[in-house]
């Protein structure tokens, strides 16, 4: 676990970013100033890798997906991922955290049904949260996560 500046570390990952064979352009709205959390860097990573890696399979070409990041109170940040996708059924919102689960119609993209619940594990070892919701972005309507992590001062 160390100290990571969450707009240093984005910046970071979107510039090192290369997975993407479908041209979907990663945007970021994220404040100057420093945000900082306290994570073991290289699960955080594992993360957003899969956050990331699961719009790109689910949206077209050309696409976008854009994240967000805002301080709520003096104690938490919170951390969007909106993508142009498909979406995921809102009442699947509890279901999709749980190992081996998939609403994928297609298996041949290997997907193992593994990667949200780990997700899930890792957010909450840094006393943190992570759930679906509907997007608030009206040219973001597919999926939308939130991540939710205590404020390190």
């Amino acid at each position: 676990f160390k100290f990571i500046n969450l707009n240093t570390f984005f910046n970071d990952f979107i510039k090192d970013y290369s997975g993407n064979k479908k041209n979907i352009k990663i945007e970021t709205n994220i404040r100057n100033e420093a945000i900082n959390v306290f994570v073991n860097e290289d699960k955080f990573i594992q993360v957003i890798l899969n956050l990331i890696d699961n719009s790109v399979s689910l949206s077209s070409n050309n696409s976008e997906i854009l994240i967000t990041i805002d301080i709520i109170n003096a104690e938490i940040v919170q951390i969007k991922f909106y993508d142009q996708g498909k979406g995921i059924k809102i009442e699947h919102k509890d279901k999709i955290f749980e190992r081996f689960y998939t609403d994928r119609e297609n298996q041949n993209d290997q997907h193992s049904g593994l990667g949200l619940s780990i997700s899930k594990e890792i957010i909450n070892s840094f006393s943190g949260t992570i759930e679906l919701t509907k997007s608030d972005k009206n040219l973001f309507r597919g999926a939308c996560f939130i991540i939710k992590l205590p404020l390190k001062h």
